[in-house]
């Protein structure tokens, strides 16, 4: 076997360097010296036969494409590196190690908290860094190595990822307190389709609500927009419109104060499903898979109605 001609103390330069696109970013966040730096990136470069980053004169770096594509396998093997470096200590102490949790944004506030509390309570030596974010940034996340999981739905999976499906979440209408439907069992798509709509405007959940519309030849007309849901809920309930979710919600009064009602549709709409995603590419890590095993303990035994 041929020794290797590049180091870990290298490859975390290189990720670091990335993450900042500065060399004088990178050497402030490793406290080491900004030449040193550019040495060891320009020795890894040579070793391994490809050119990392472009060179900007007073402008930082850029990734060349071999640059973004090495990057997600670096992180990968560092991760697997501090794992090797722990592996005695959980002998005797169980699992270490830092995991890079993922999810929707509209999912965090519901999902999280539990899931973590109840995680560390069981396994104190693992720490977890979070993320929120739409789903365009956690497969991002997922693909480049920076998000280890990534709880979240079935929209736009492609194949180089891999999801587990849990939980189908039929989509339901949130109308405000005083709206004529408010004391109805059910409402149709089209009673709603001339009413001001609030849209949760998320990347892939926008075109998902709104093609619900598409078997009556027309979708509602935005009437506001945000990315946050429970900026979303509060429009609704100040009577600003209607709007659409499929999370399924404990409370009907927003942080506010003001209140909304829940109604399920009359037709029968699309679902989606909330999973587990991880990168088909990354091989995961013992404390990552015991983490997925968990959530997806967590999230079946929910009750989600």
């Amino acid at each position: 076997m041929n020794p290797l001609r590049y180091s870990l103390r290298q490859l975390r330069y290189f990720v670091v360097a990335a993450e900042e696109l500065s060399f004088t970013g990178a050497a402030r966040r490793l406290h080491i010296s900004q030449p040193s730096i550019s040495t060891a990136l320009a020795e890894l470069e040579a070793a391994i036969g490809v050119q990392l980053f472009i060179r900007h004169h007073a402008s930082g770096l850029s990734l060349t494409q071999s640059g973004r594509d090495l990057l997600g396998n670096a992180r990968n093997l560092l991760k697997n590196a501090e794992e090797l470096q722990l592996a005695a200590a959980e002998l005797d102490e169980g699992m270490t190690g830092s995991i890079a949790l993922g999810c929707m944004v509209s999912l965090a506030p519901p999902l999280m908290p539990g899931i973590i509390s109840r995680f560390v309570a069981e396994n104190p030596s693992i720490s977890i860094q979070t993320t929120e974010a739409h789903q365009d940034t956690l497969l991002s996340g997922l693909r480049d190595g920076s998000i280890d999981i990534a709880l979240t739905y079935s929209l736009d999976i492609d194949d180089d990822i891999h999801f587990t499906p849990l939980v189908s979440l039929p989509p339901y209408a949130i109308l405000p307190r005083t709206h004529r439907f408010a004391n109805a069992r059910k409402v149709s798509l089209a009673s709603l389709l001339d009413e001001p709509y609030v849209m949760l405007d998320l990347p892939h959940s926008r075109e998902y609500f709104s093609s619900l519309f598409d078997t009556l030849g027309r979708r509602p007309v935005t009437a506001f927009r945000s990315s946050q849901p429970e900026v979303v809920r509060g429009m609704v309930a100040c009577g600003l419109g209607f709007s659409i979710l499929n999370f399924p919600l404990k409370s009907t009064r927003t942080v506010g104060g003001d209140e909304f009602v829940v109604k399920r549709f009359k037709e029968e709409v699309k679902a989606t499903t909330l999973g587990i995603a991880q990168s088909q590419a990354m091989k995961p890590r013992k404390i990552v898979t015991r983490l997925a095993a968990f959530c997806e303990s967590h999230i079946r035994k929910m009750r989600i109605d």
